[in-house]
């Protein structure tokens, strides 16, 4: 008997950025090989956002969040990649 493992990951895992105007975009990259269309889902829309092709959009909103990583429209399997935004430091000259 043959057991087969599929490995799928995604990556970055973590994303840091600190707070701007404008907000910044960082694609994902999945590894591996899922086993159906991959699902991309924000916990909070407020902190970031992500698109259809993994592309998080954040910047804007201080604070923290998930990114939920689906390998198919059944969601049986997941991969978080955890999303913060931090203050910007005023600089006074």
């Amino acid at each position: 008997m043959t057991i087969q493992v599929q490995y799928w990951d995604v990556f970055p895992k973590s994303i840091k950025v600190s707070q701007g105007t404008l907000p910044v975009s960082v694609p994902l990259s999945v590894r591996g090989t899922p086993r159906g269309t991959v699902i991309f889902e924000s916990a909070n829309l407020a902190m970031a956002s992500v698109d259809e092709g993994g592309v998080v959009s954040l910047g804007v909103n201080v604070g923290a969040t998930m990114i939920s990583v689906y390998d198919s429209q059944d969601r049986t399997s997941v991969r978080y990649v955890s999303v913060e935004v931090i203050a910007s430091e005023v600089v006074v000259v």
